[in-house]
């Protein structure tokens, strides 16, 4: 079971013109294409395409078939920080990542591919 999260619901009204996924997110998601690999907590690995990411989760897309909703993982980008995540939803070789902690200040291969870097 999910529990909602706050900070995906929205009190503006949703327009027949916008999806409800669209409407939910408070936050920017940036559209990328990078590599980076998972880990399950019991050691699977798989190399994957991140298709976007925000500040507090990411979409994936590859072939991680043992990835499942609820699990937890690791995933990472480059040689830089691993990102602790729970795994909201998998739709065929795609899956969405919530981070169990906001991405870090000092995690900056993250940062860039939001264009935020300080």
């Amino acid at each position: 079971m999910n529990a909602p999260l706050a900070r995906l619901y929205s009190s503006a009204p949703i327009s027949r013109s916008t999806s409800v996924g669209d409407e939910r997110r408070r936050e920017q998601r940036h559209a990328t294409r990078y590599s980076a690999s998972v880990e399950s907590s019991r050691g699977e690995q798989a190399g994957v395409v991140l298709a976007d990411v925000s500040l507090h989760g990411c979409c994936i897309s590859g072939e991680a078939v043992w990835l499942r909703q609820g699990a937890f993982v690791s995933i990472r980008i480059g040689q830089g920080a691993t990102l602790k995540a729970v795994v909201r939803w998998v739709r065929g070789d795609s899956a969405g990542m919530e981070f169990l902690h906001a991405v870090p200040s000092d995690a900056r291969e993250w940062h860039e591919l939001m264009d935020i870097a300080g």
